[in-house]
């Protein structure tokens, strides 16, 4: 069964209405002219009683359609209250079923179990990094125990031969800093590049360690 629609119904109704009072009007309008046109007529003829029937005629008509586009003119805004009460209705239902949809979408949400992905997101997210930051220490410790002391020679050696062909002023300043180094801390990177591969394991475990207690 299709559902009426009142307004719509109304709306419709007060149009058609509203159609065949301009009709009418028109209508009288025409008529007006008619009857003002034989009332010249008769007058130019000197028919003065003929005249003044049509003459009267032509009063009405226009008396009439002057009522006939008021009516119209009222049609028209009643038309405009329904077209508005409409779209306010419609507007109300739209809102209706948007609200209906939200409640229950918030019934299908689990917020338990969003609180508890986002904690443990959170708790995933502190153990990468306090992996990748012992990892990255790690690393630097075997980078020393790999090259030590000689092949930060040699790397130094090399940052200023890219510093020569980049017409760099590096040179010297890294000669100067070498030479500030000690004697005995040659000998020092070179125990700490002995032992260093055997304390890489314990280093990362024990680092993982002191990153969670202080997290």
């Amino acid at each position: 069964m299709v559902r009426r629609d009142p307004i719509f119904e109304a709306r419709t109704n007060v149009k058609m209405h509203l159609k065949r009072l301009n009709k009418e009007a028109a209508r009288a309008e025409t008529t007006f002219k008619t009857d003002k046109a034989k009332a010249e007529r008769a007058m130019k003829n000197r028919e003065f009683e003929i005249a003044r029937i049509h003459a009267s005629s032509a009063v009405s008509q226009k008396r009439r359609q002057v009522a006939l586009r008021k009516e119209a003119a009222r049609a028209e805004v009643i038309i405009n209250d329904l077209k508005t009460a409409q779209s306010t209705r419609d507007t109300a239902r739209t809102l209706e079923m948007a609200s209906r949809g939200l409640q229950a979408a918030s019934k299908s949400v689990n917020l338990d179990r969003v609180v508890t992905l986002a904690n443990n997101f959170v708790s995933h997210s502190e153990d990468f990094k306090i992996a990748g930051a012992a990892i990255e220490d790690v690393s630097a410790g075997l980078t020393n125990a790999e090259y030590g002391a000689e092949g930060e020679g040699e790397v130094d050696a090399l940052m200023g031969q890219l510093a020569d062909d980049a017409g760099v002023e590096w040179r010297m300043a890294l000669e100067d800093e070498a030479g500030k180094v000690p004697e005995g801390r040659v000998e020092e990177r070179q125990g700490q590049a002995q032992k260093g591969e055997g304390e890489v394991e314990d280093g990362l475990g024990a680092r993982l360690r002191a990153l969670r207690a202080a997290n």
